[in-house]
């Protein structure tokens, strides 16, 4: 299978790339968070590089404590990417999990949705 934007938006971020995160997404995308007051809250665009910087420091603080963000396997159902996570351990437990879903239109992300289990 080709590479999809879902993979390039997290590989772009792992990698610290926020321009690159950000050009996955559509001029109109949005990332709605599982906090706040919405339920939710919705950034936009012009939103996302701060967020993104923001979860990339929030990553690499988990990683300077042996945590580590595991992904499971991509369920594509059309324009529709489910995407499983989890927060692990050094011991291997599972601190936190979720799950985001994508809705893709003309190959990049327009809505990417956070839901999350503590």
């Amino acid at each position: 299978m080709t590479e999809n934007v879902v993979t390039r938006f997290f590989t772009a971020g792992e990698a610290d790339d926020v321009p690159g995160a950000v050009a996955c997404f559509t001029d109109d995308g949005v990332w709605i968070s599982w906090d706040g007051p919405e339920p939710g809250t919705t950034y936009r665009r012009e939103e996302l590089p701060g967020l993104l910087a923001e979860m990339i420091e929030k990553r690499k603080e988990l990683e300077s404590q042996g945590i580590r963000i595991v992904y499971g396997e991509q369920v594509v159902a059309g324009e529709k990417v489910v995407l499983e996570y989890a927060l692990e351990a050094p011991d291997g437990s599972v601190l936190d999990r979720g799950v985001d879903i994508f809705t893709l239109r003309g190959g990049r992300i327009a809505v990417k949705d956070v839901f999350r289990k503590a």
